[in-house]
């Protein structure tokens, strides 16, 4: 594995931010990282700084890393197998527990109504819109 050419250091404070990639509560750009390394130092500085519970994450839009609040961070994966309606591969909870978890807060953030359903290939759980 590469090691990262760029640190982040925290006393400069400013981190890149995305082209395409916001945050769904604000709307602004989030900040981007190189690494799951750089992202988890800086996960671990702005919970040290400012008292919050971040996660780092491998976006699956842009490929970098950005971080999450805990309580909203729901790891998920693409499904080798299965397309949704938009013709594009749909997001696969490992846990039926986690799948709901992403519907509540898609249906807080987005006032979208989910069901979550198992795979049919048997390999997690879905989210489809409710009926």
């Amino acid at each position: 594995m590469k090691r990262d050419s760029i640190r982040w250091n925290p006393s400069h404070n400013k981190r890149p931010k995305s082209n395409t990639c916001f945050s769904p509560r604000t709307g602004k750009p989030l900040s981007v990282y190189p690494s799951h390394s750089a992202a988890k130092q800086g996960a671990d500085y702005a919970n040290s700084a400012y008292d919050s519970n971040l996660v780092p994450y491998q976006c699956k839009k842009c490929r970098k890393w950005h971080l999450s609040p805990q309580d909203r961070h729901t790891p998920s994966r693409v499904c080798p197998k299965c397309i949704g309606a938009n013709g594009r591969r749909k997001s696969l909870y490992k846990t039926q527990s986690d799948a709901a978890s992403r519907a509540d807060i898609l249906a807080k953030e987005q006032q979208v109504d989910l069901t979550v359903y198992k795979c049919p290939h048997n390999r997690g759980w879905h989210l489809t819109k409710a009926q």
